[in-house]
C-alpha cells in the first residue's frame, strides 16, 4: 500500500472560469465574476489538502474486480486507489456561503472538480511509472460506481487518508474519488 498526503495542488483561475462558463452556460463571466473566481481560487486554495492510498494487484492475485465494459482484454495487474481532496474546502464553504458572491456554490463546485481532476492526474503519473518499470502502460482511469465504495475501503486502508463510508453507502469527505488503473504489456516492437 502507498499513502501520499498533502501533495500540492495548484488551483487554475483559467481552468475554473471556463468550468463556471459551462456551468452558468454563458460565453463569457461578468467582470464581478470572473474576479470572484480569482479571489475564490486565492482563498480556497490553502484550504485542499490532496492524499491518496493505492495498491498494485497482479491479475492473479486480485481479490476484487467489478463488471465494468472498459477492462482491457489483455491486463496483467491493476491499481486500486482512493482519492480526497480533505473536508476544508467544504468547511470553509459552510462558514459562509455566499462570501464570494451569489454564484459560491458554483465556483466552490468548479474549484473541487478541478482539483481531484488534477490530483488524478499526478496519481496517474505515479502509477505510469511504476508500470513503465515492468513495461507496461497504464489504461485511462476508470472510477468506481458509489456502490463499490464499501467494497474498495475494505481493501484499501481509507482511515489512513481520513476517508471512510457511511452508513447510508456515501463517502466521506464528499470529495472524494475511488478507481483502478489497468496495467497493459507494451507490445514488442521486431527490429528489422
Amino acid at each position: 500500500m502507498k499513502k501520499i498526503k498533502n501533495f500540492k495542488i495548484t488551483i487554475r483561475p483559467r481552468e475554473i472560469s471556463r468550468i463556471m462558463r459551462k456551468l452558468l452556460n454563458v460565453a463569457e463571466l461578468d467582470i464581478e465574476t470572473e474576479e470572484s473566481v480569482q479571489r475564490a481560487c486565492y482563498f480556497y486554495g490553502k484550504t485542499i489538502n490532496p492524499a491518496v492510498v493505492y495498491e498494485t494487484f497482479p491479475k492473479d492475485n486480485t481479490s476484487f474486480v467489478f463488471d465494468n465494459p472498459e477492462i482491457p482484454s489483455k491486463w496483467v495487474a491493476l491499481n486500486y486507489y482512493i482519492l480526497t481532496i480533505g473536508n476544508s474546502l467544504k468547511e470553509e464553504f459552510e462558514k459562509n456561503k455566499d462570501i464570494f458572491g451569489r454564484y459560491t456554490t458554483q465556483i466552490v463546485s468548479a474549484i473541487s472538480a478541478d482539483t481531484l481532476e488534477q490530483s488524478k492526474g499526478f496519481v496517474q503519473k505515479l502509477i505510469s511509472s511504476e508500470a513503465s518499470d515492468e513495461q507496461c502502460e497504464l489504461s485511462r482511469g476508470v472510477e468506481l460506481p458509489h456502490d463499490k465504495y464499501a467494497e474498495i475501503c475494505k481493501i484499501l486502508p481509507a482511515e489512513k487518508i481520513n476517508v471512510s463510508v457511511l452508513e447510508d453507502g456515501k463517502i466521506s469527505p464528499e470529495y472524494t474519488v475511488a478507481g483502478v488503473f489497468y496495467w497493459i504489456p507494451v507490445k514488442k516492437r521486431n527490429k528489422k
